[in-house]
This record gives structure tokens, sequence and C-alpha cells, in this order.
């Protein structure tokens, strides 16, 4: 009896985990688009090099500090050289060492620094403003997924509907054929319709099924587990409310979309590119410093006392020795091969290309304003359209069936106000949804919120 027990609440506890495991995850659309924000690869990539343009402008910073080495060697010699520690020609192994702190610094490059800073500023602003297009892409593609989806559970929805409907009348007409007071035609006719209203069903069912997959794949989670969206809240008041100007949106979302920020920014990082490279024609003066000292196994001259002495230690021969060395040089460029030249040349065609870029970025935003917003007019005029011809749908339905029921109207009659009917729904659907989401594309380009 105990190995009974234990053996069901063993098997009681597997099903559990089972339906557990298999449990479906119900999802809202702000829940999927801040898990596509948190795992997308491409965000990800563009996070990535927005920090190597930080560290490229940091760079940039540092390019106007000197730089500075220190460094220190210890030699050997054999054999005959002249030591200059001790000013006379040897021939005994030797040990030497010239400790060293050494700075050079570019005090004039024709401001090619400087170029280089606002260019690098530049470059990480276009970097930022790319990862703010990535997620605006990202929120994009999730809206759209998202309302496939909607879209075609309320597809799938219908065809269950018509299905159980048509299930429901081919079974009144078999009661009544058997007892005599039926239509035999209108038994195969039910019967031949429900065949491909449940073919319809499986379609549509297979369409959830893909939606819902390309909705999981953006957010790149696994398909194996199970996942539903919840319906979204419409409110009446928001389908029937005055929409804002197209001149007021469309203005909005030049001035604030990231991608025209982007371009923009690579535009002037171009620019400053360009004065870069012109100034590699200009002269340049740099200078270099160093303080260092050297020592001799061989002794050296203390400079206090003019007295040679052969047994100085390390430190005091750094201290006789020490020197401080400054030089500065101008380099004035005459012919490097035509280096500068092409490369002033290749600078030129990108601030071009650059130009045509923050064209392109404009031109596609106000396509997409102009396509979101004239879906969404469209949307709210159709709405209002088919919520009257759903009414009108439906009473002609009922009125139809209650005829069809009765033996006055024939199957085919009865058959095509069904079928308005459930246009008329997905219609009103259709018109919903597609008004609100458009909205809510509209603001992303605006505010990218």
């Amino acid at each position: 009896m105990r190995k009974l027990i234990f053996g069901t609440m063993l098997i009681m506890y597997f099903l559990s985990s089972a339906q557990n495991e298999q449990a479906v995850q119900e999802l809202s659309l702000d829940e999927c688009i801040n898990v596509a924000l948190e795992r997308n690869i491409g965000l990800k990539r563009a996070k990535n090099n927005q920090l190597i343009a930080k560290a490229n402008r940091f760079q940039a910073i540092m390019n106007f500090f000197p730089s500075v080495t220190a460094g220190i060697n210890y030699d050997y010699f054999l054999g005959n050289f002249f030591d200059q520690n001790a000013a006379r020609q040897v021939s005994a192994t030797t040990n030497t060492s010239n400790p060293n702190l050494s700075a050079n610094a570019t005090l004039f490059n024709g401001f090619a620094n400087q170029y280089s800073l606002k260019q690098r500023i530049n470059e990480e602003r276009s970097a930022k403003a790319n990862v703010d297009n990535a997620m605006l892409n990202v929120r994009a593609s999730v809206l759209s997924s998202y309302l496939d989806v909607v879209l075609s559970k309320e597809n799938l929805k219908i065809a269950t509907e018509r299905v159980e409907l048509l299930e429901n009348q081919l079974d009144r007409e078999e009661k009544r054929v058997s007892v005599g007071v039926g239509n035999l035609d209108a038994v195969y006719n039910l019967r031949s319709q429900l065949s491909n209203e449940r073919q319809n069903l499986i379609d549509a069912r297979n369409l959830v099924e893909s939606n819902m997959l390309t909705l999981i794949q953006s957010m790149q989670l696994d398909p194996k587990n199970r996942y539903d969206v919840k319906p979204e809240f419409i409110a009446e008041e928001d389908l029937l409310a005055d929409l804002e100007p197209f001149d007021l949106i469309l203005g909005e979302a030049l001035e604030l979309n990231p991608s025209i920020e982007g371009a923009e920014a690579d535009r002037k990082a171009a620019k400053y590119n360009l004065k870069n490279n012109s100034a590699q024609r200009l002269p340049t003066i740099t200078a270099f410093g160093r303080i260092g000292s050297n020592y001799s196994s061989n002794g050296a001259l203390n400079p206090e006392t003019g007295a040679f002495e052969p047994d100085a230690s390390f430190a005091d021969q750094l201290r006789f020795n020490e020197f401080e060395y400054l030089n500065f040089t101008l380099n004035i460029p005459i012919f490097n091969r035509w280096r500068t030249n092409t490369n002033v040349q290749t600078a030129k065609v990108g601030v071009l290309n650059a130009d045509l870029d923050y064209q392109d970025a404009v031109v596609s935003v106000t396509n997409l304003v102009q396509r979101a917003y004239l879906d969404m007019v469209n949307a709210q005029t159709s709405y209002s359209a088919a919520k009257d011809n759903l009414e009108a749908q439906q009473s002609i339905f009922e009125f139809m069936k209650k005829r069809f029921e009765t033996g006055n109207t024939d199957f085919n009659s009865y058959q095509e106000s069904l079928t308005n009917k459930n246009r008329a729904d997905l219609q009103l659907l259709r018109a919903k949804y597609s008004f609100v989401f458009r909205k809510r594309i509209l603001d992303l380009y605006r505010d990218n919120e």
C-alpha cells in the first residue's frame, strides 16, 4: 500500500512538473519590447561600438598631452673603447648605465589634434544615435510582429466561431432530416462548407503559430517554450479622437529621429576628418626634453672638485653626470609620395557621401512617417465605417439565419450572409488594431520612447 501511495505521489509530481514546464507564458506588448531590447544582438553590437567611440574620443583628448617615458640601460663593454665618463681610452671590461626621463610634445601640427577631437566627439554622438536607432527598430519590429499575432488570433477566433456555428446548423439539419422535415440538400451543403471551414480553421491556426514564432524570434526566446500574447485594451474614445496635424508629427520626427541625428553627426565628423587630413600639409613643431645621467665602472669626474674619482659609486656618478636636454624641431612636408593629397581627396568624397547619407535618412524617415500616418488615418476612417457595416451585417445574418432555419431561404443566401458578417468582423478588428499600433509607431519616430 505504501509503494502504491508513493508511486502515485511520484507520478503526480512528475505530471505537475511537466505541466509547469509546458505552462504558457503570457506576454504583454511592453514585456515583449523589453525582452527584445534586452536580448537583441544588433543592439548589443551598437552599444559595443558606442564604447569604442567613447574610447577614441578620450584618446583624442590625450593627444594634447606630452608623452613621457623613463628608461635605463646597463651595458657591458669588452676590449678597447673610449669611456666618456672617465674621459680616456680604456681596455678593461666596463659596465655602464644611462638612466633618463624623456618627454615629447607637439606644439603645432596645423590644428590636427583639435580637428581630430571634434571628429571623435561627433563619431561618439553618431554611435549613441545608432544605439537609439537600433532600439527604435527593435521596438518597431516587435510592434509589427505583435500586431500580426493579435490579428491572426482574432481571425482564428472568427474561424472557430464559424466552424462551431456550421456544426450546430449541420446537427440541427440532420436531426430535422431524420424526422422527415429537413432538407437533404442543405445537409450536403453544410457538410461541404463545414469541411472547407475546418481547413480554413487549420490554416488560421497555422498562421497564428507562424506569426507567434516570428514574434518569439524577434525577442530571441527559445521557441521550445510556450508563449502567448495578452490582449491589448483599446478604448473607444482613443479610436475616435482627433488626430494631430501631419506637419507637426513629421517635424518632431525629423527633429528627434536618431537615424537623422546619427547622419548629421557623421556629416560633421566627415568634415572634421577632411580638415584633419588637410592639416597634414602644414609644418609641425615638436618639443623634446630629457633629464638623465651616466654611470661607468671606470669612475667619473667630480664636477665640484675637478678631480677624477675612479671609485665613485653609482649614486655619486648619477649626481656628477646629471644633464638636462631640450630640443625643438620644425618639420616641413615637401613630398610624401602624394599620400596627403590622396587622403584629402578621399576625405572630400567622404563628406559628399555623408551628405548623401543625411539626405537619405531624411527621405527614409519622411516616407515612413507619411506611410504610418496615412495608414492611421485610413484605419480611423475605416473603423467608423466598419463599425456601422458590422451592425448591418449582424442584423442581416440574424435575419437570414432565422429564415434558413425555417426553410424560407436557400443555403447560398445563408452562407453569403455569414461570410459578410465574418468579413465585417475582421475589417473592424483590423481597423481598430491598425489605428492603435500605427499611432504607437508614430510615437516611436517622434520621441523613441
